[in-house]
């Protein structure tokens, strides 16, 4: 074969070569732009409302020890009218006030011997009969609050802790600011769709985040219902947040 037939077979080869590539690049640009899926954004949405608590509940309680069971079962019963007459005394109906059974349990104190060793002795039985209201006279229980200390200077038997204020309906509370904060997603996405030239589609997905309910101050410690449940003040403020993802057209 000479010189001159080498090349023009070699020459022949590369470009069938060339065609076979720009063949394969083309069918697979096509099978790529059949099987691309379309973009998509993940925003989250944030809905936040004031509301009034419309209950509340306050515990009570006479707490005392004595020598036996039996001396503070009747102890207890001794006490206990006391605490409800008092309650009745604040504008609260007997409805509004529940009596638990009496908690007794065995006492102990520590004592130690001549080698400073730790010791458990028994010192009889520690009582607590605990007077729960629940009622929705709110400005009764504030009041009622402050003038328990007037008993409790009497009595020192007298126990109690802090209201605890509550929201009614928390599940239509939820529902309502899943819409808010749905409504707030949608219009993230559109604004960063905006930005890139493309169009919110569909949704693809959706999450929510944790059912946070938070003292007037925004701020709480407790943990309850899925998130924070602050129950400490009357004005609470709610927030909820979804995540969603969109189609970008």
């Amino acid at each position: 074969m000479s010189e001159k037939s080498s090349f023009s077979g070699l020459g022949m080869l590369g470009v069938l070569l060339a065609v076979g590539l720009i063949a394969a690049s083309f069918i697979l640009g096509t099978q790529f732009k059949n099987f691309r899926q379309p973009g998509t954004i993940t925003v989250k949405g944030l809905a936040e409302k004031e509301f009034q608590s419309d209950s509340a509940q306050w515990s009570t309680s006479v707490t005392l020890n004595a020598g036996s069971y039996q001396q503070v079962l009747d102890a207890l019963n001794k006490q206990r009218p006391a605490l409800r007459k008092f309650l009745l005394a604040q504008g609260f109906a007997e409805n509004e006030i529940q009596t638990g059974t009496p908690e007794i349990t065995r006492a102990y104190i520590t004592e130690y011997d001549e080698n400073r060793n730790e010791r458990r002795v028994p010192n009889g039985y520690d009582g607590t009969q605990t007077i729960t209201v629940s009622s929705k006279k709110l400005d009764k229980i504030q009041a009622a609050h402050k003038a328990i200390l007037n008993l409790r200077a009497q009595n020192e038997f007298i126990e109690f802790s802090a209201p605890q204020y509550l929201l009614g309906n928390l599940e239509t509370i939820k529902r309502d600011l899943i819409n808010q904060a749905t409504t707030d997603a949608q219009q993230r996405a559109q604004e960063f769709a905006k930005t890139g030239g493309g169009k919110v589609g569909t949704m693809r997905s959706a999450s929510q985040g944790s059912f946070n309910i938070y003292a007037d101050n925004g701020s709480s410690n407790e943990e309850d219902y899925g998130g924070t449940y602050d129950k400490s003040t009357i004005g609470k403020q709610v927030r909820l947040v979804v995540t969603i993802e969109y189609n970008i057209d």
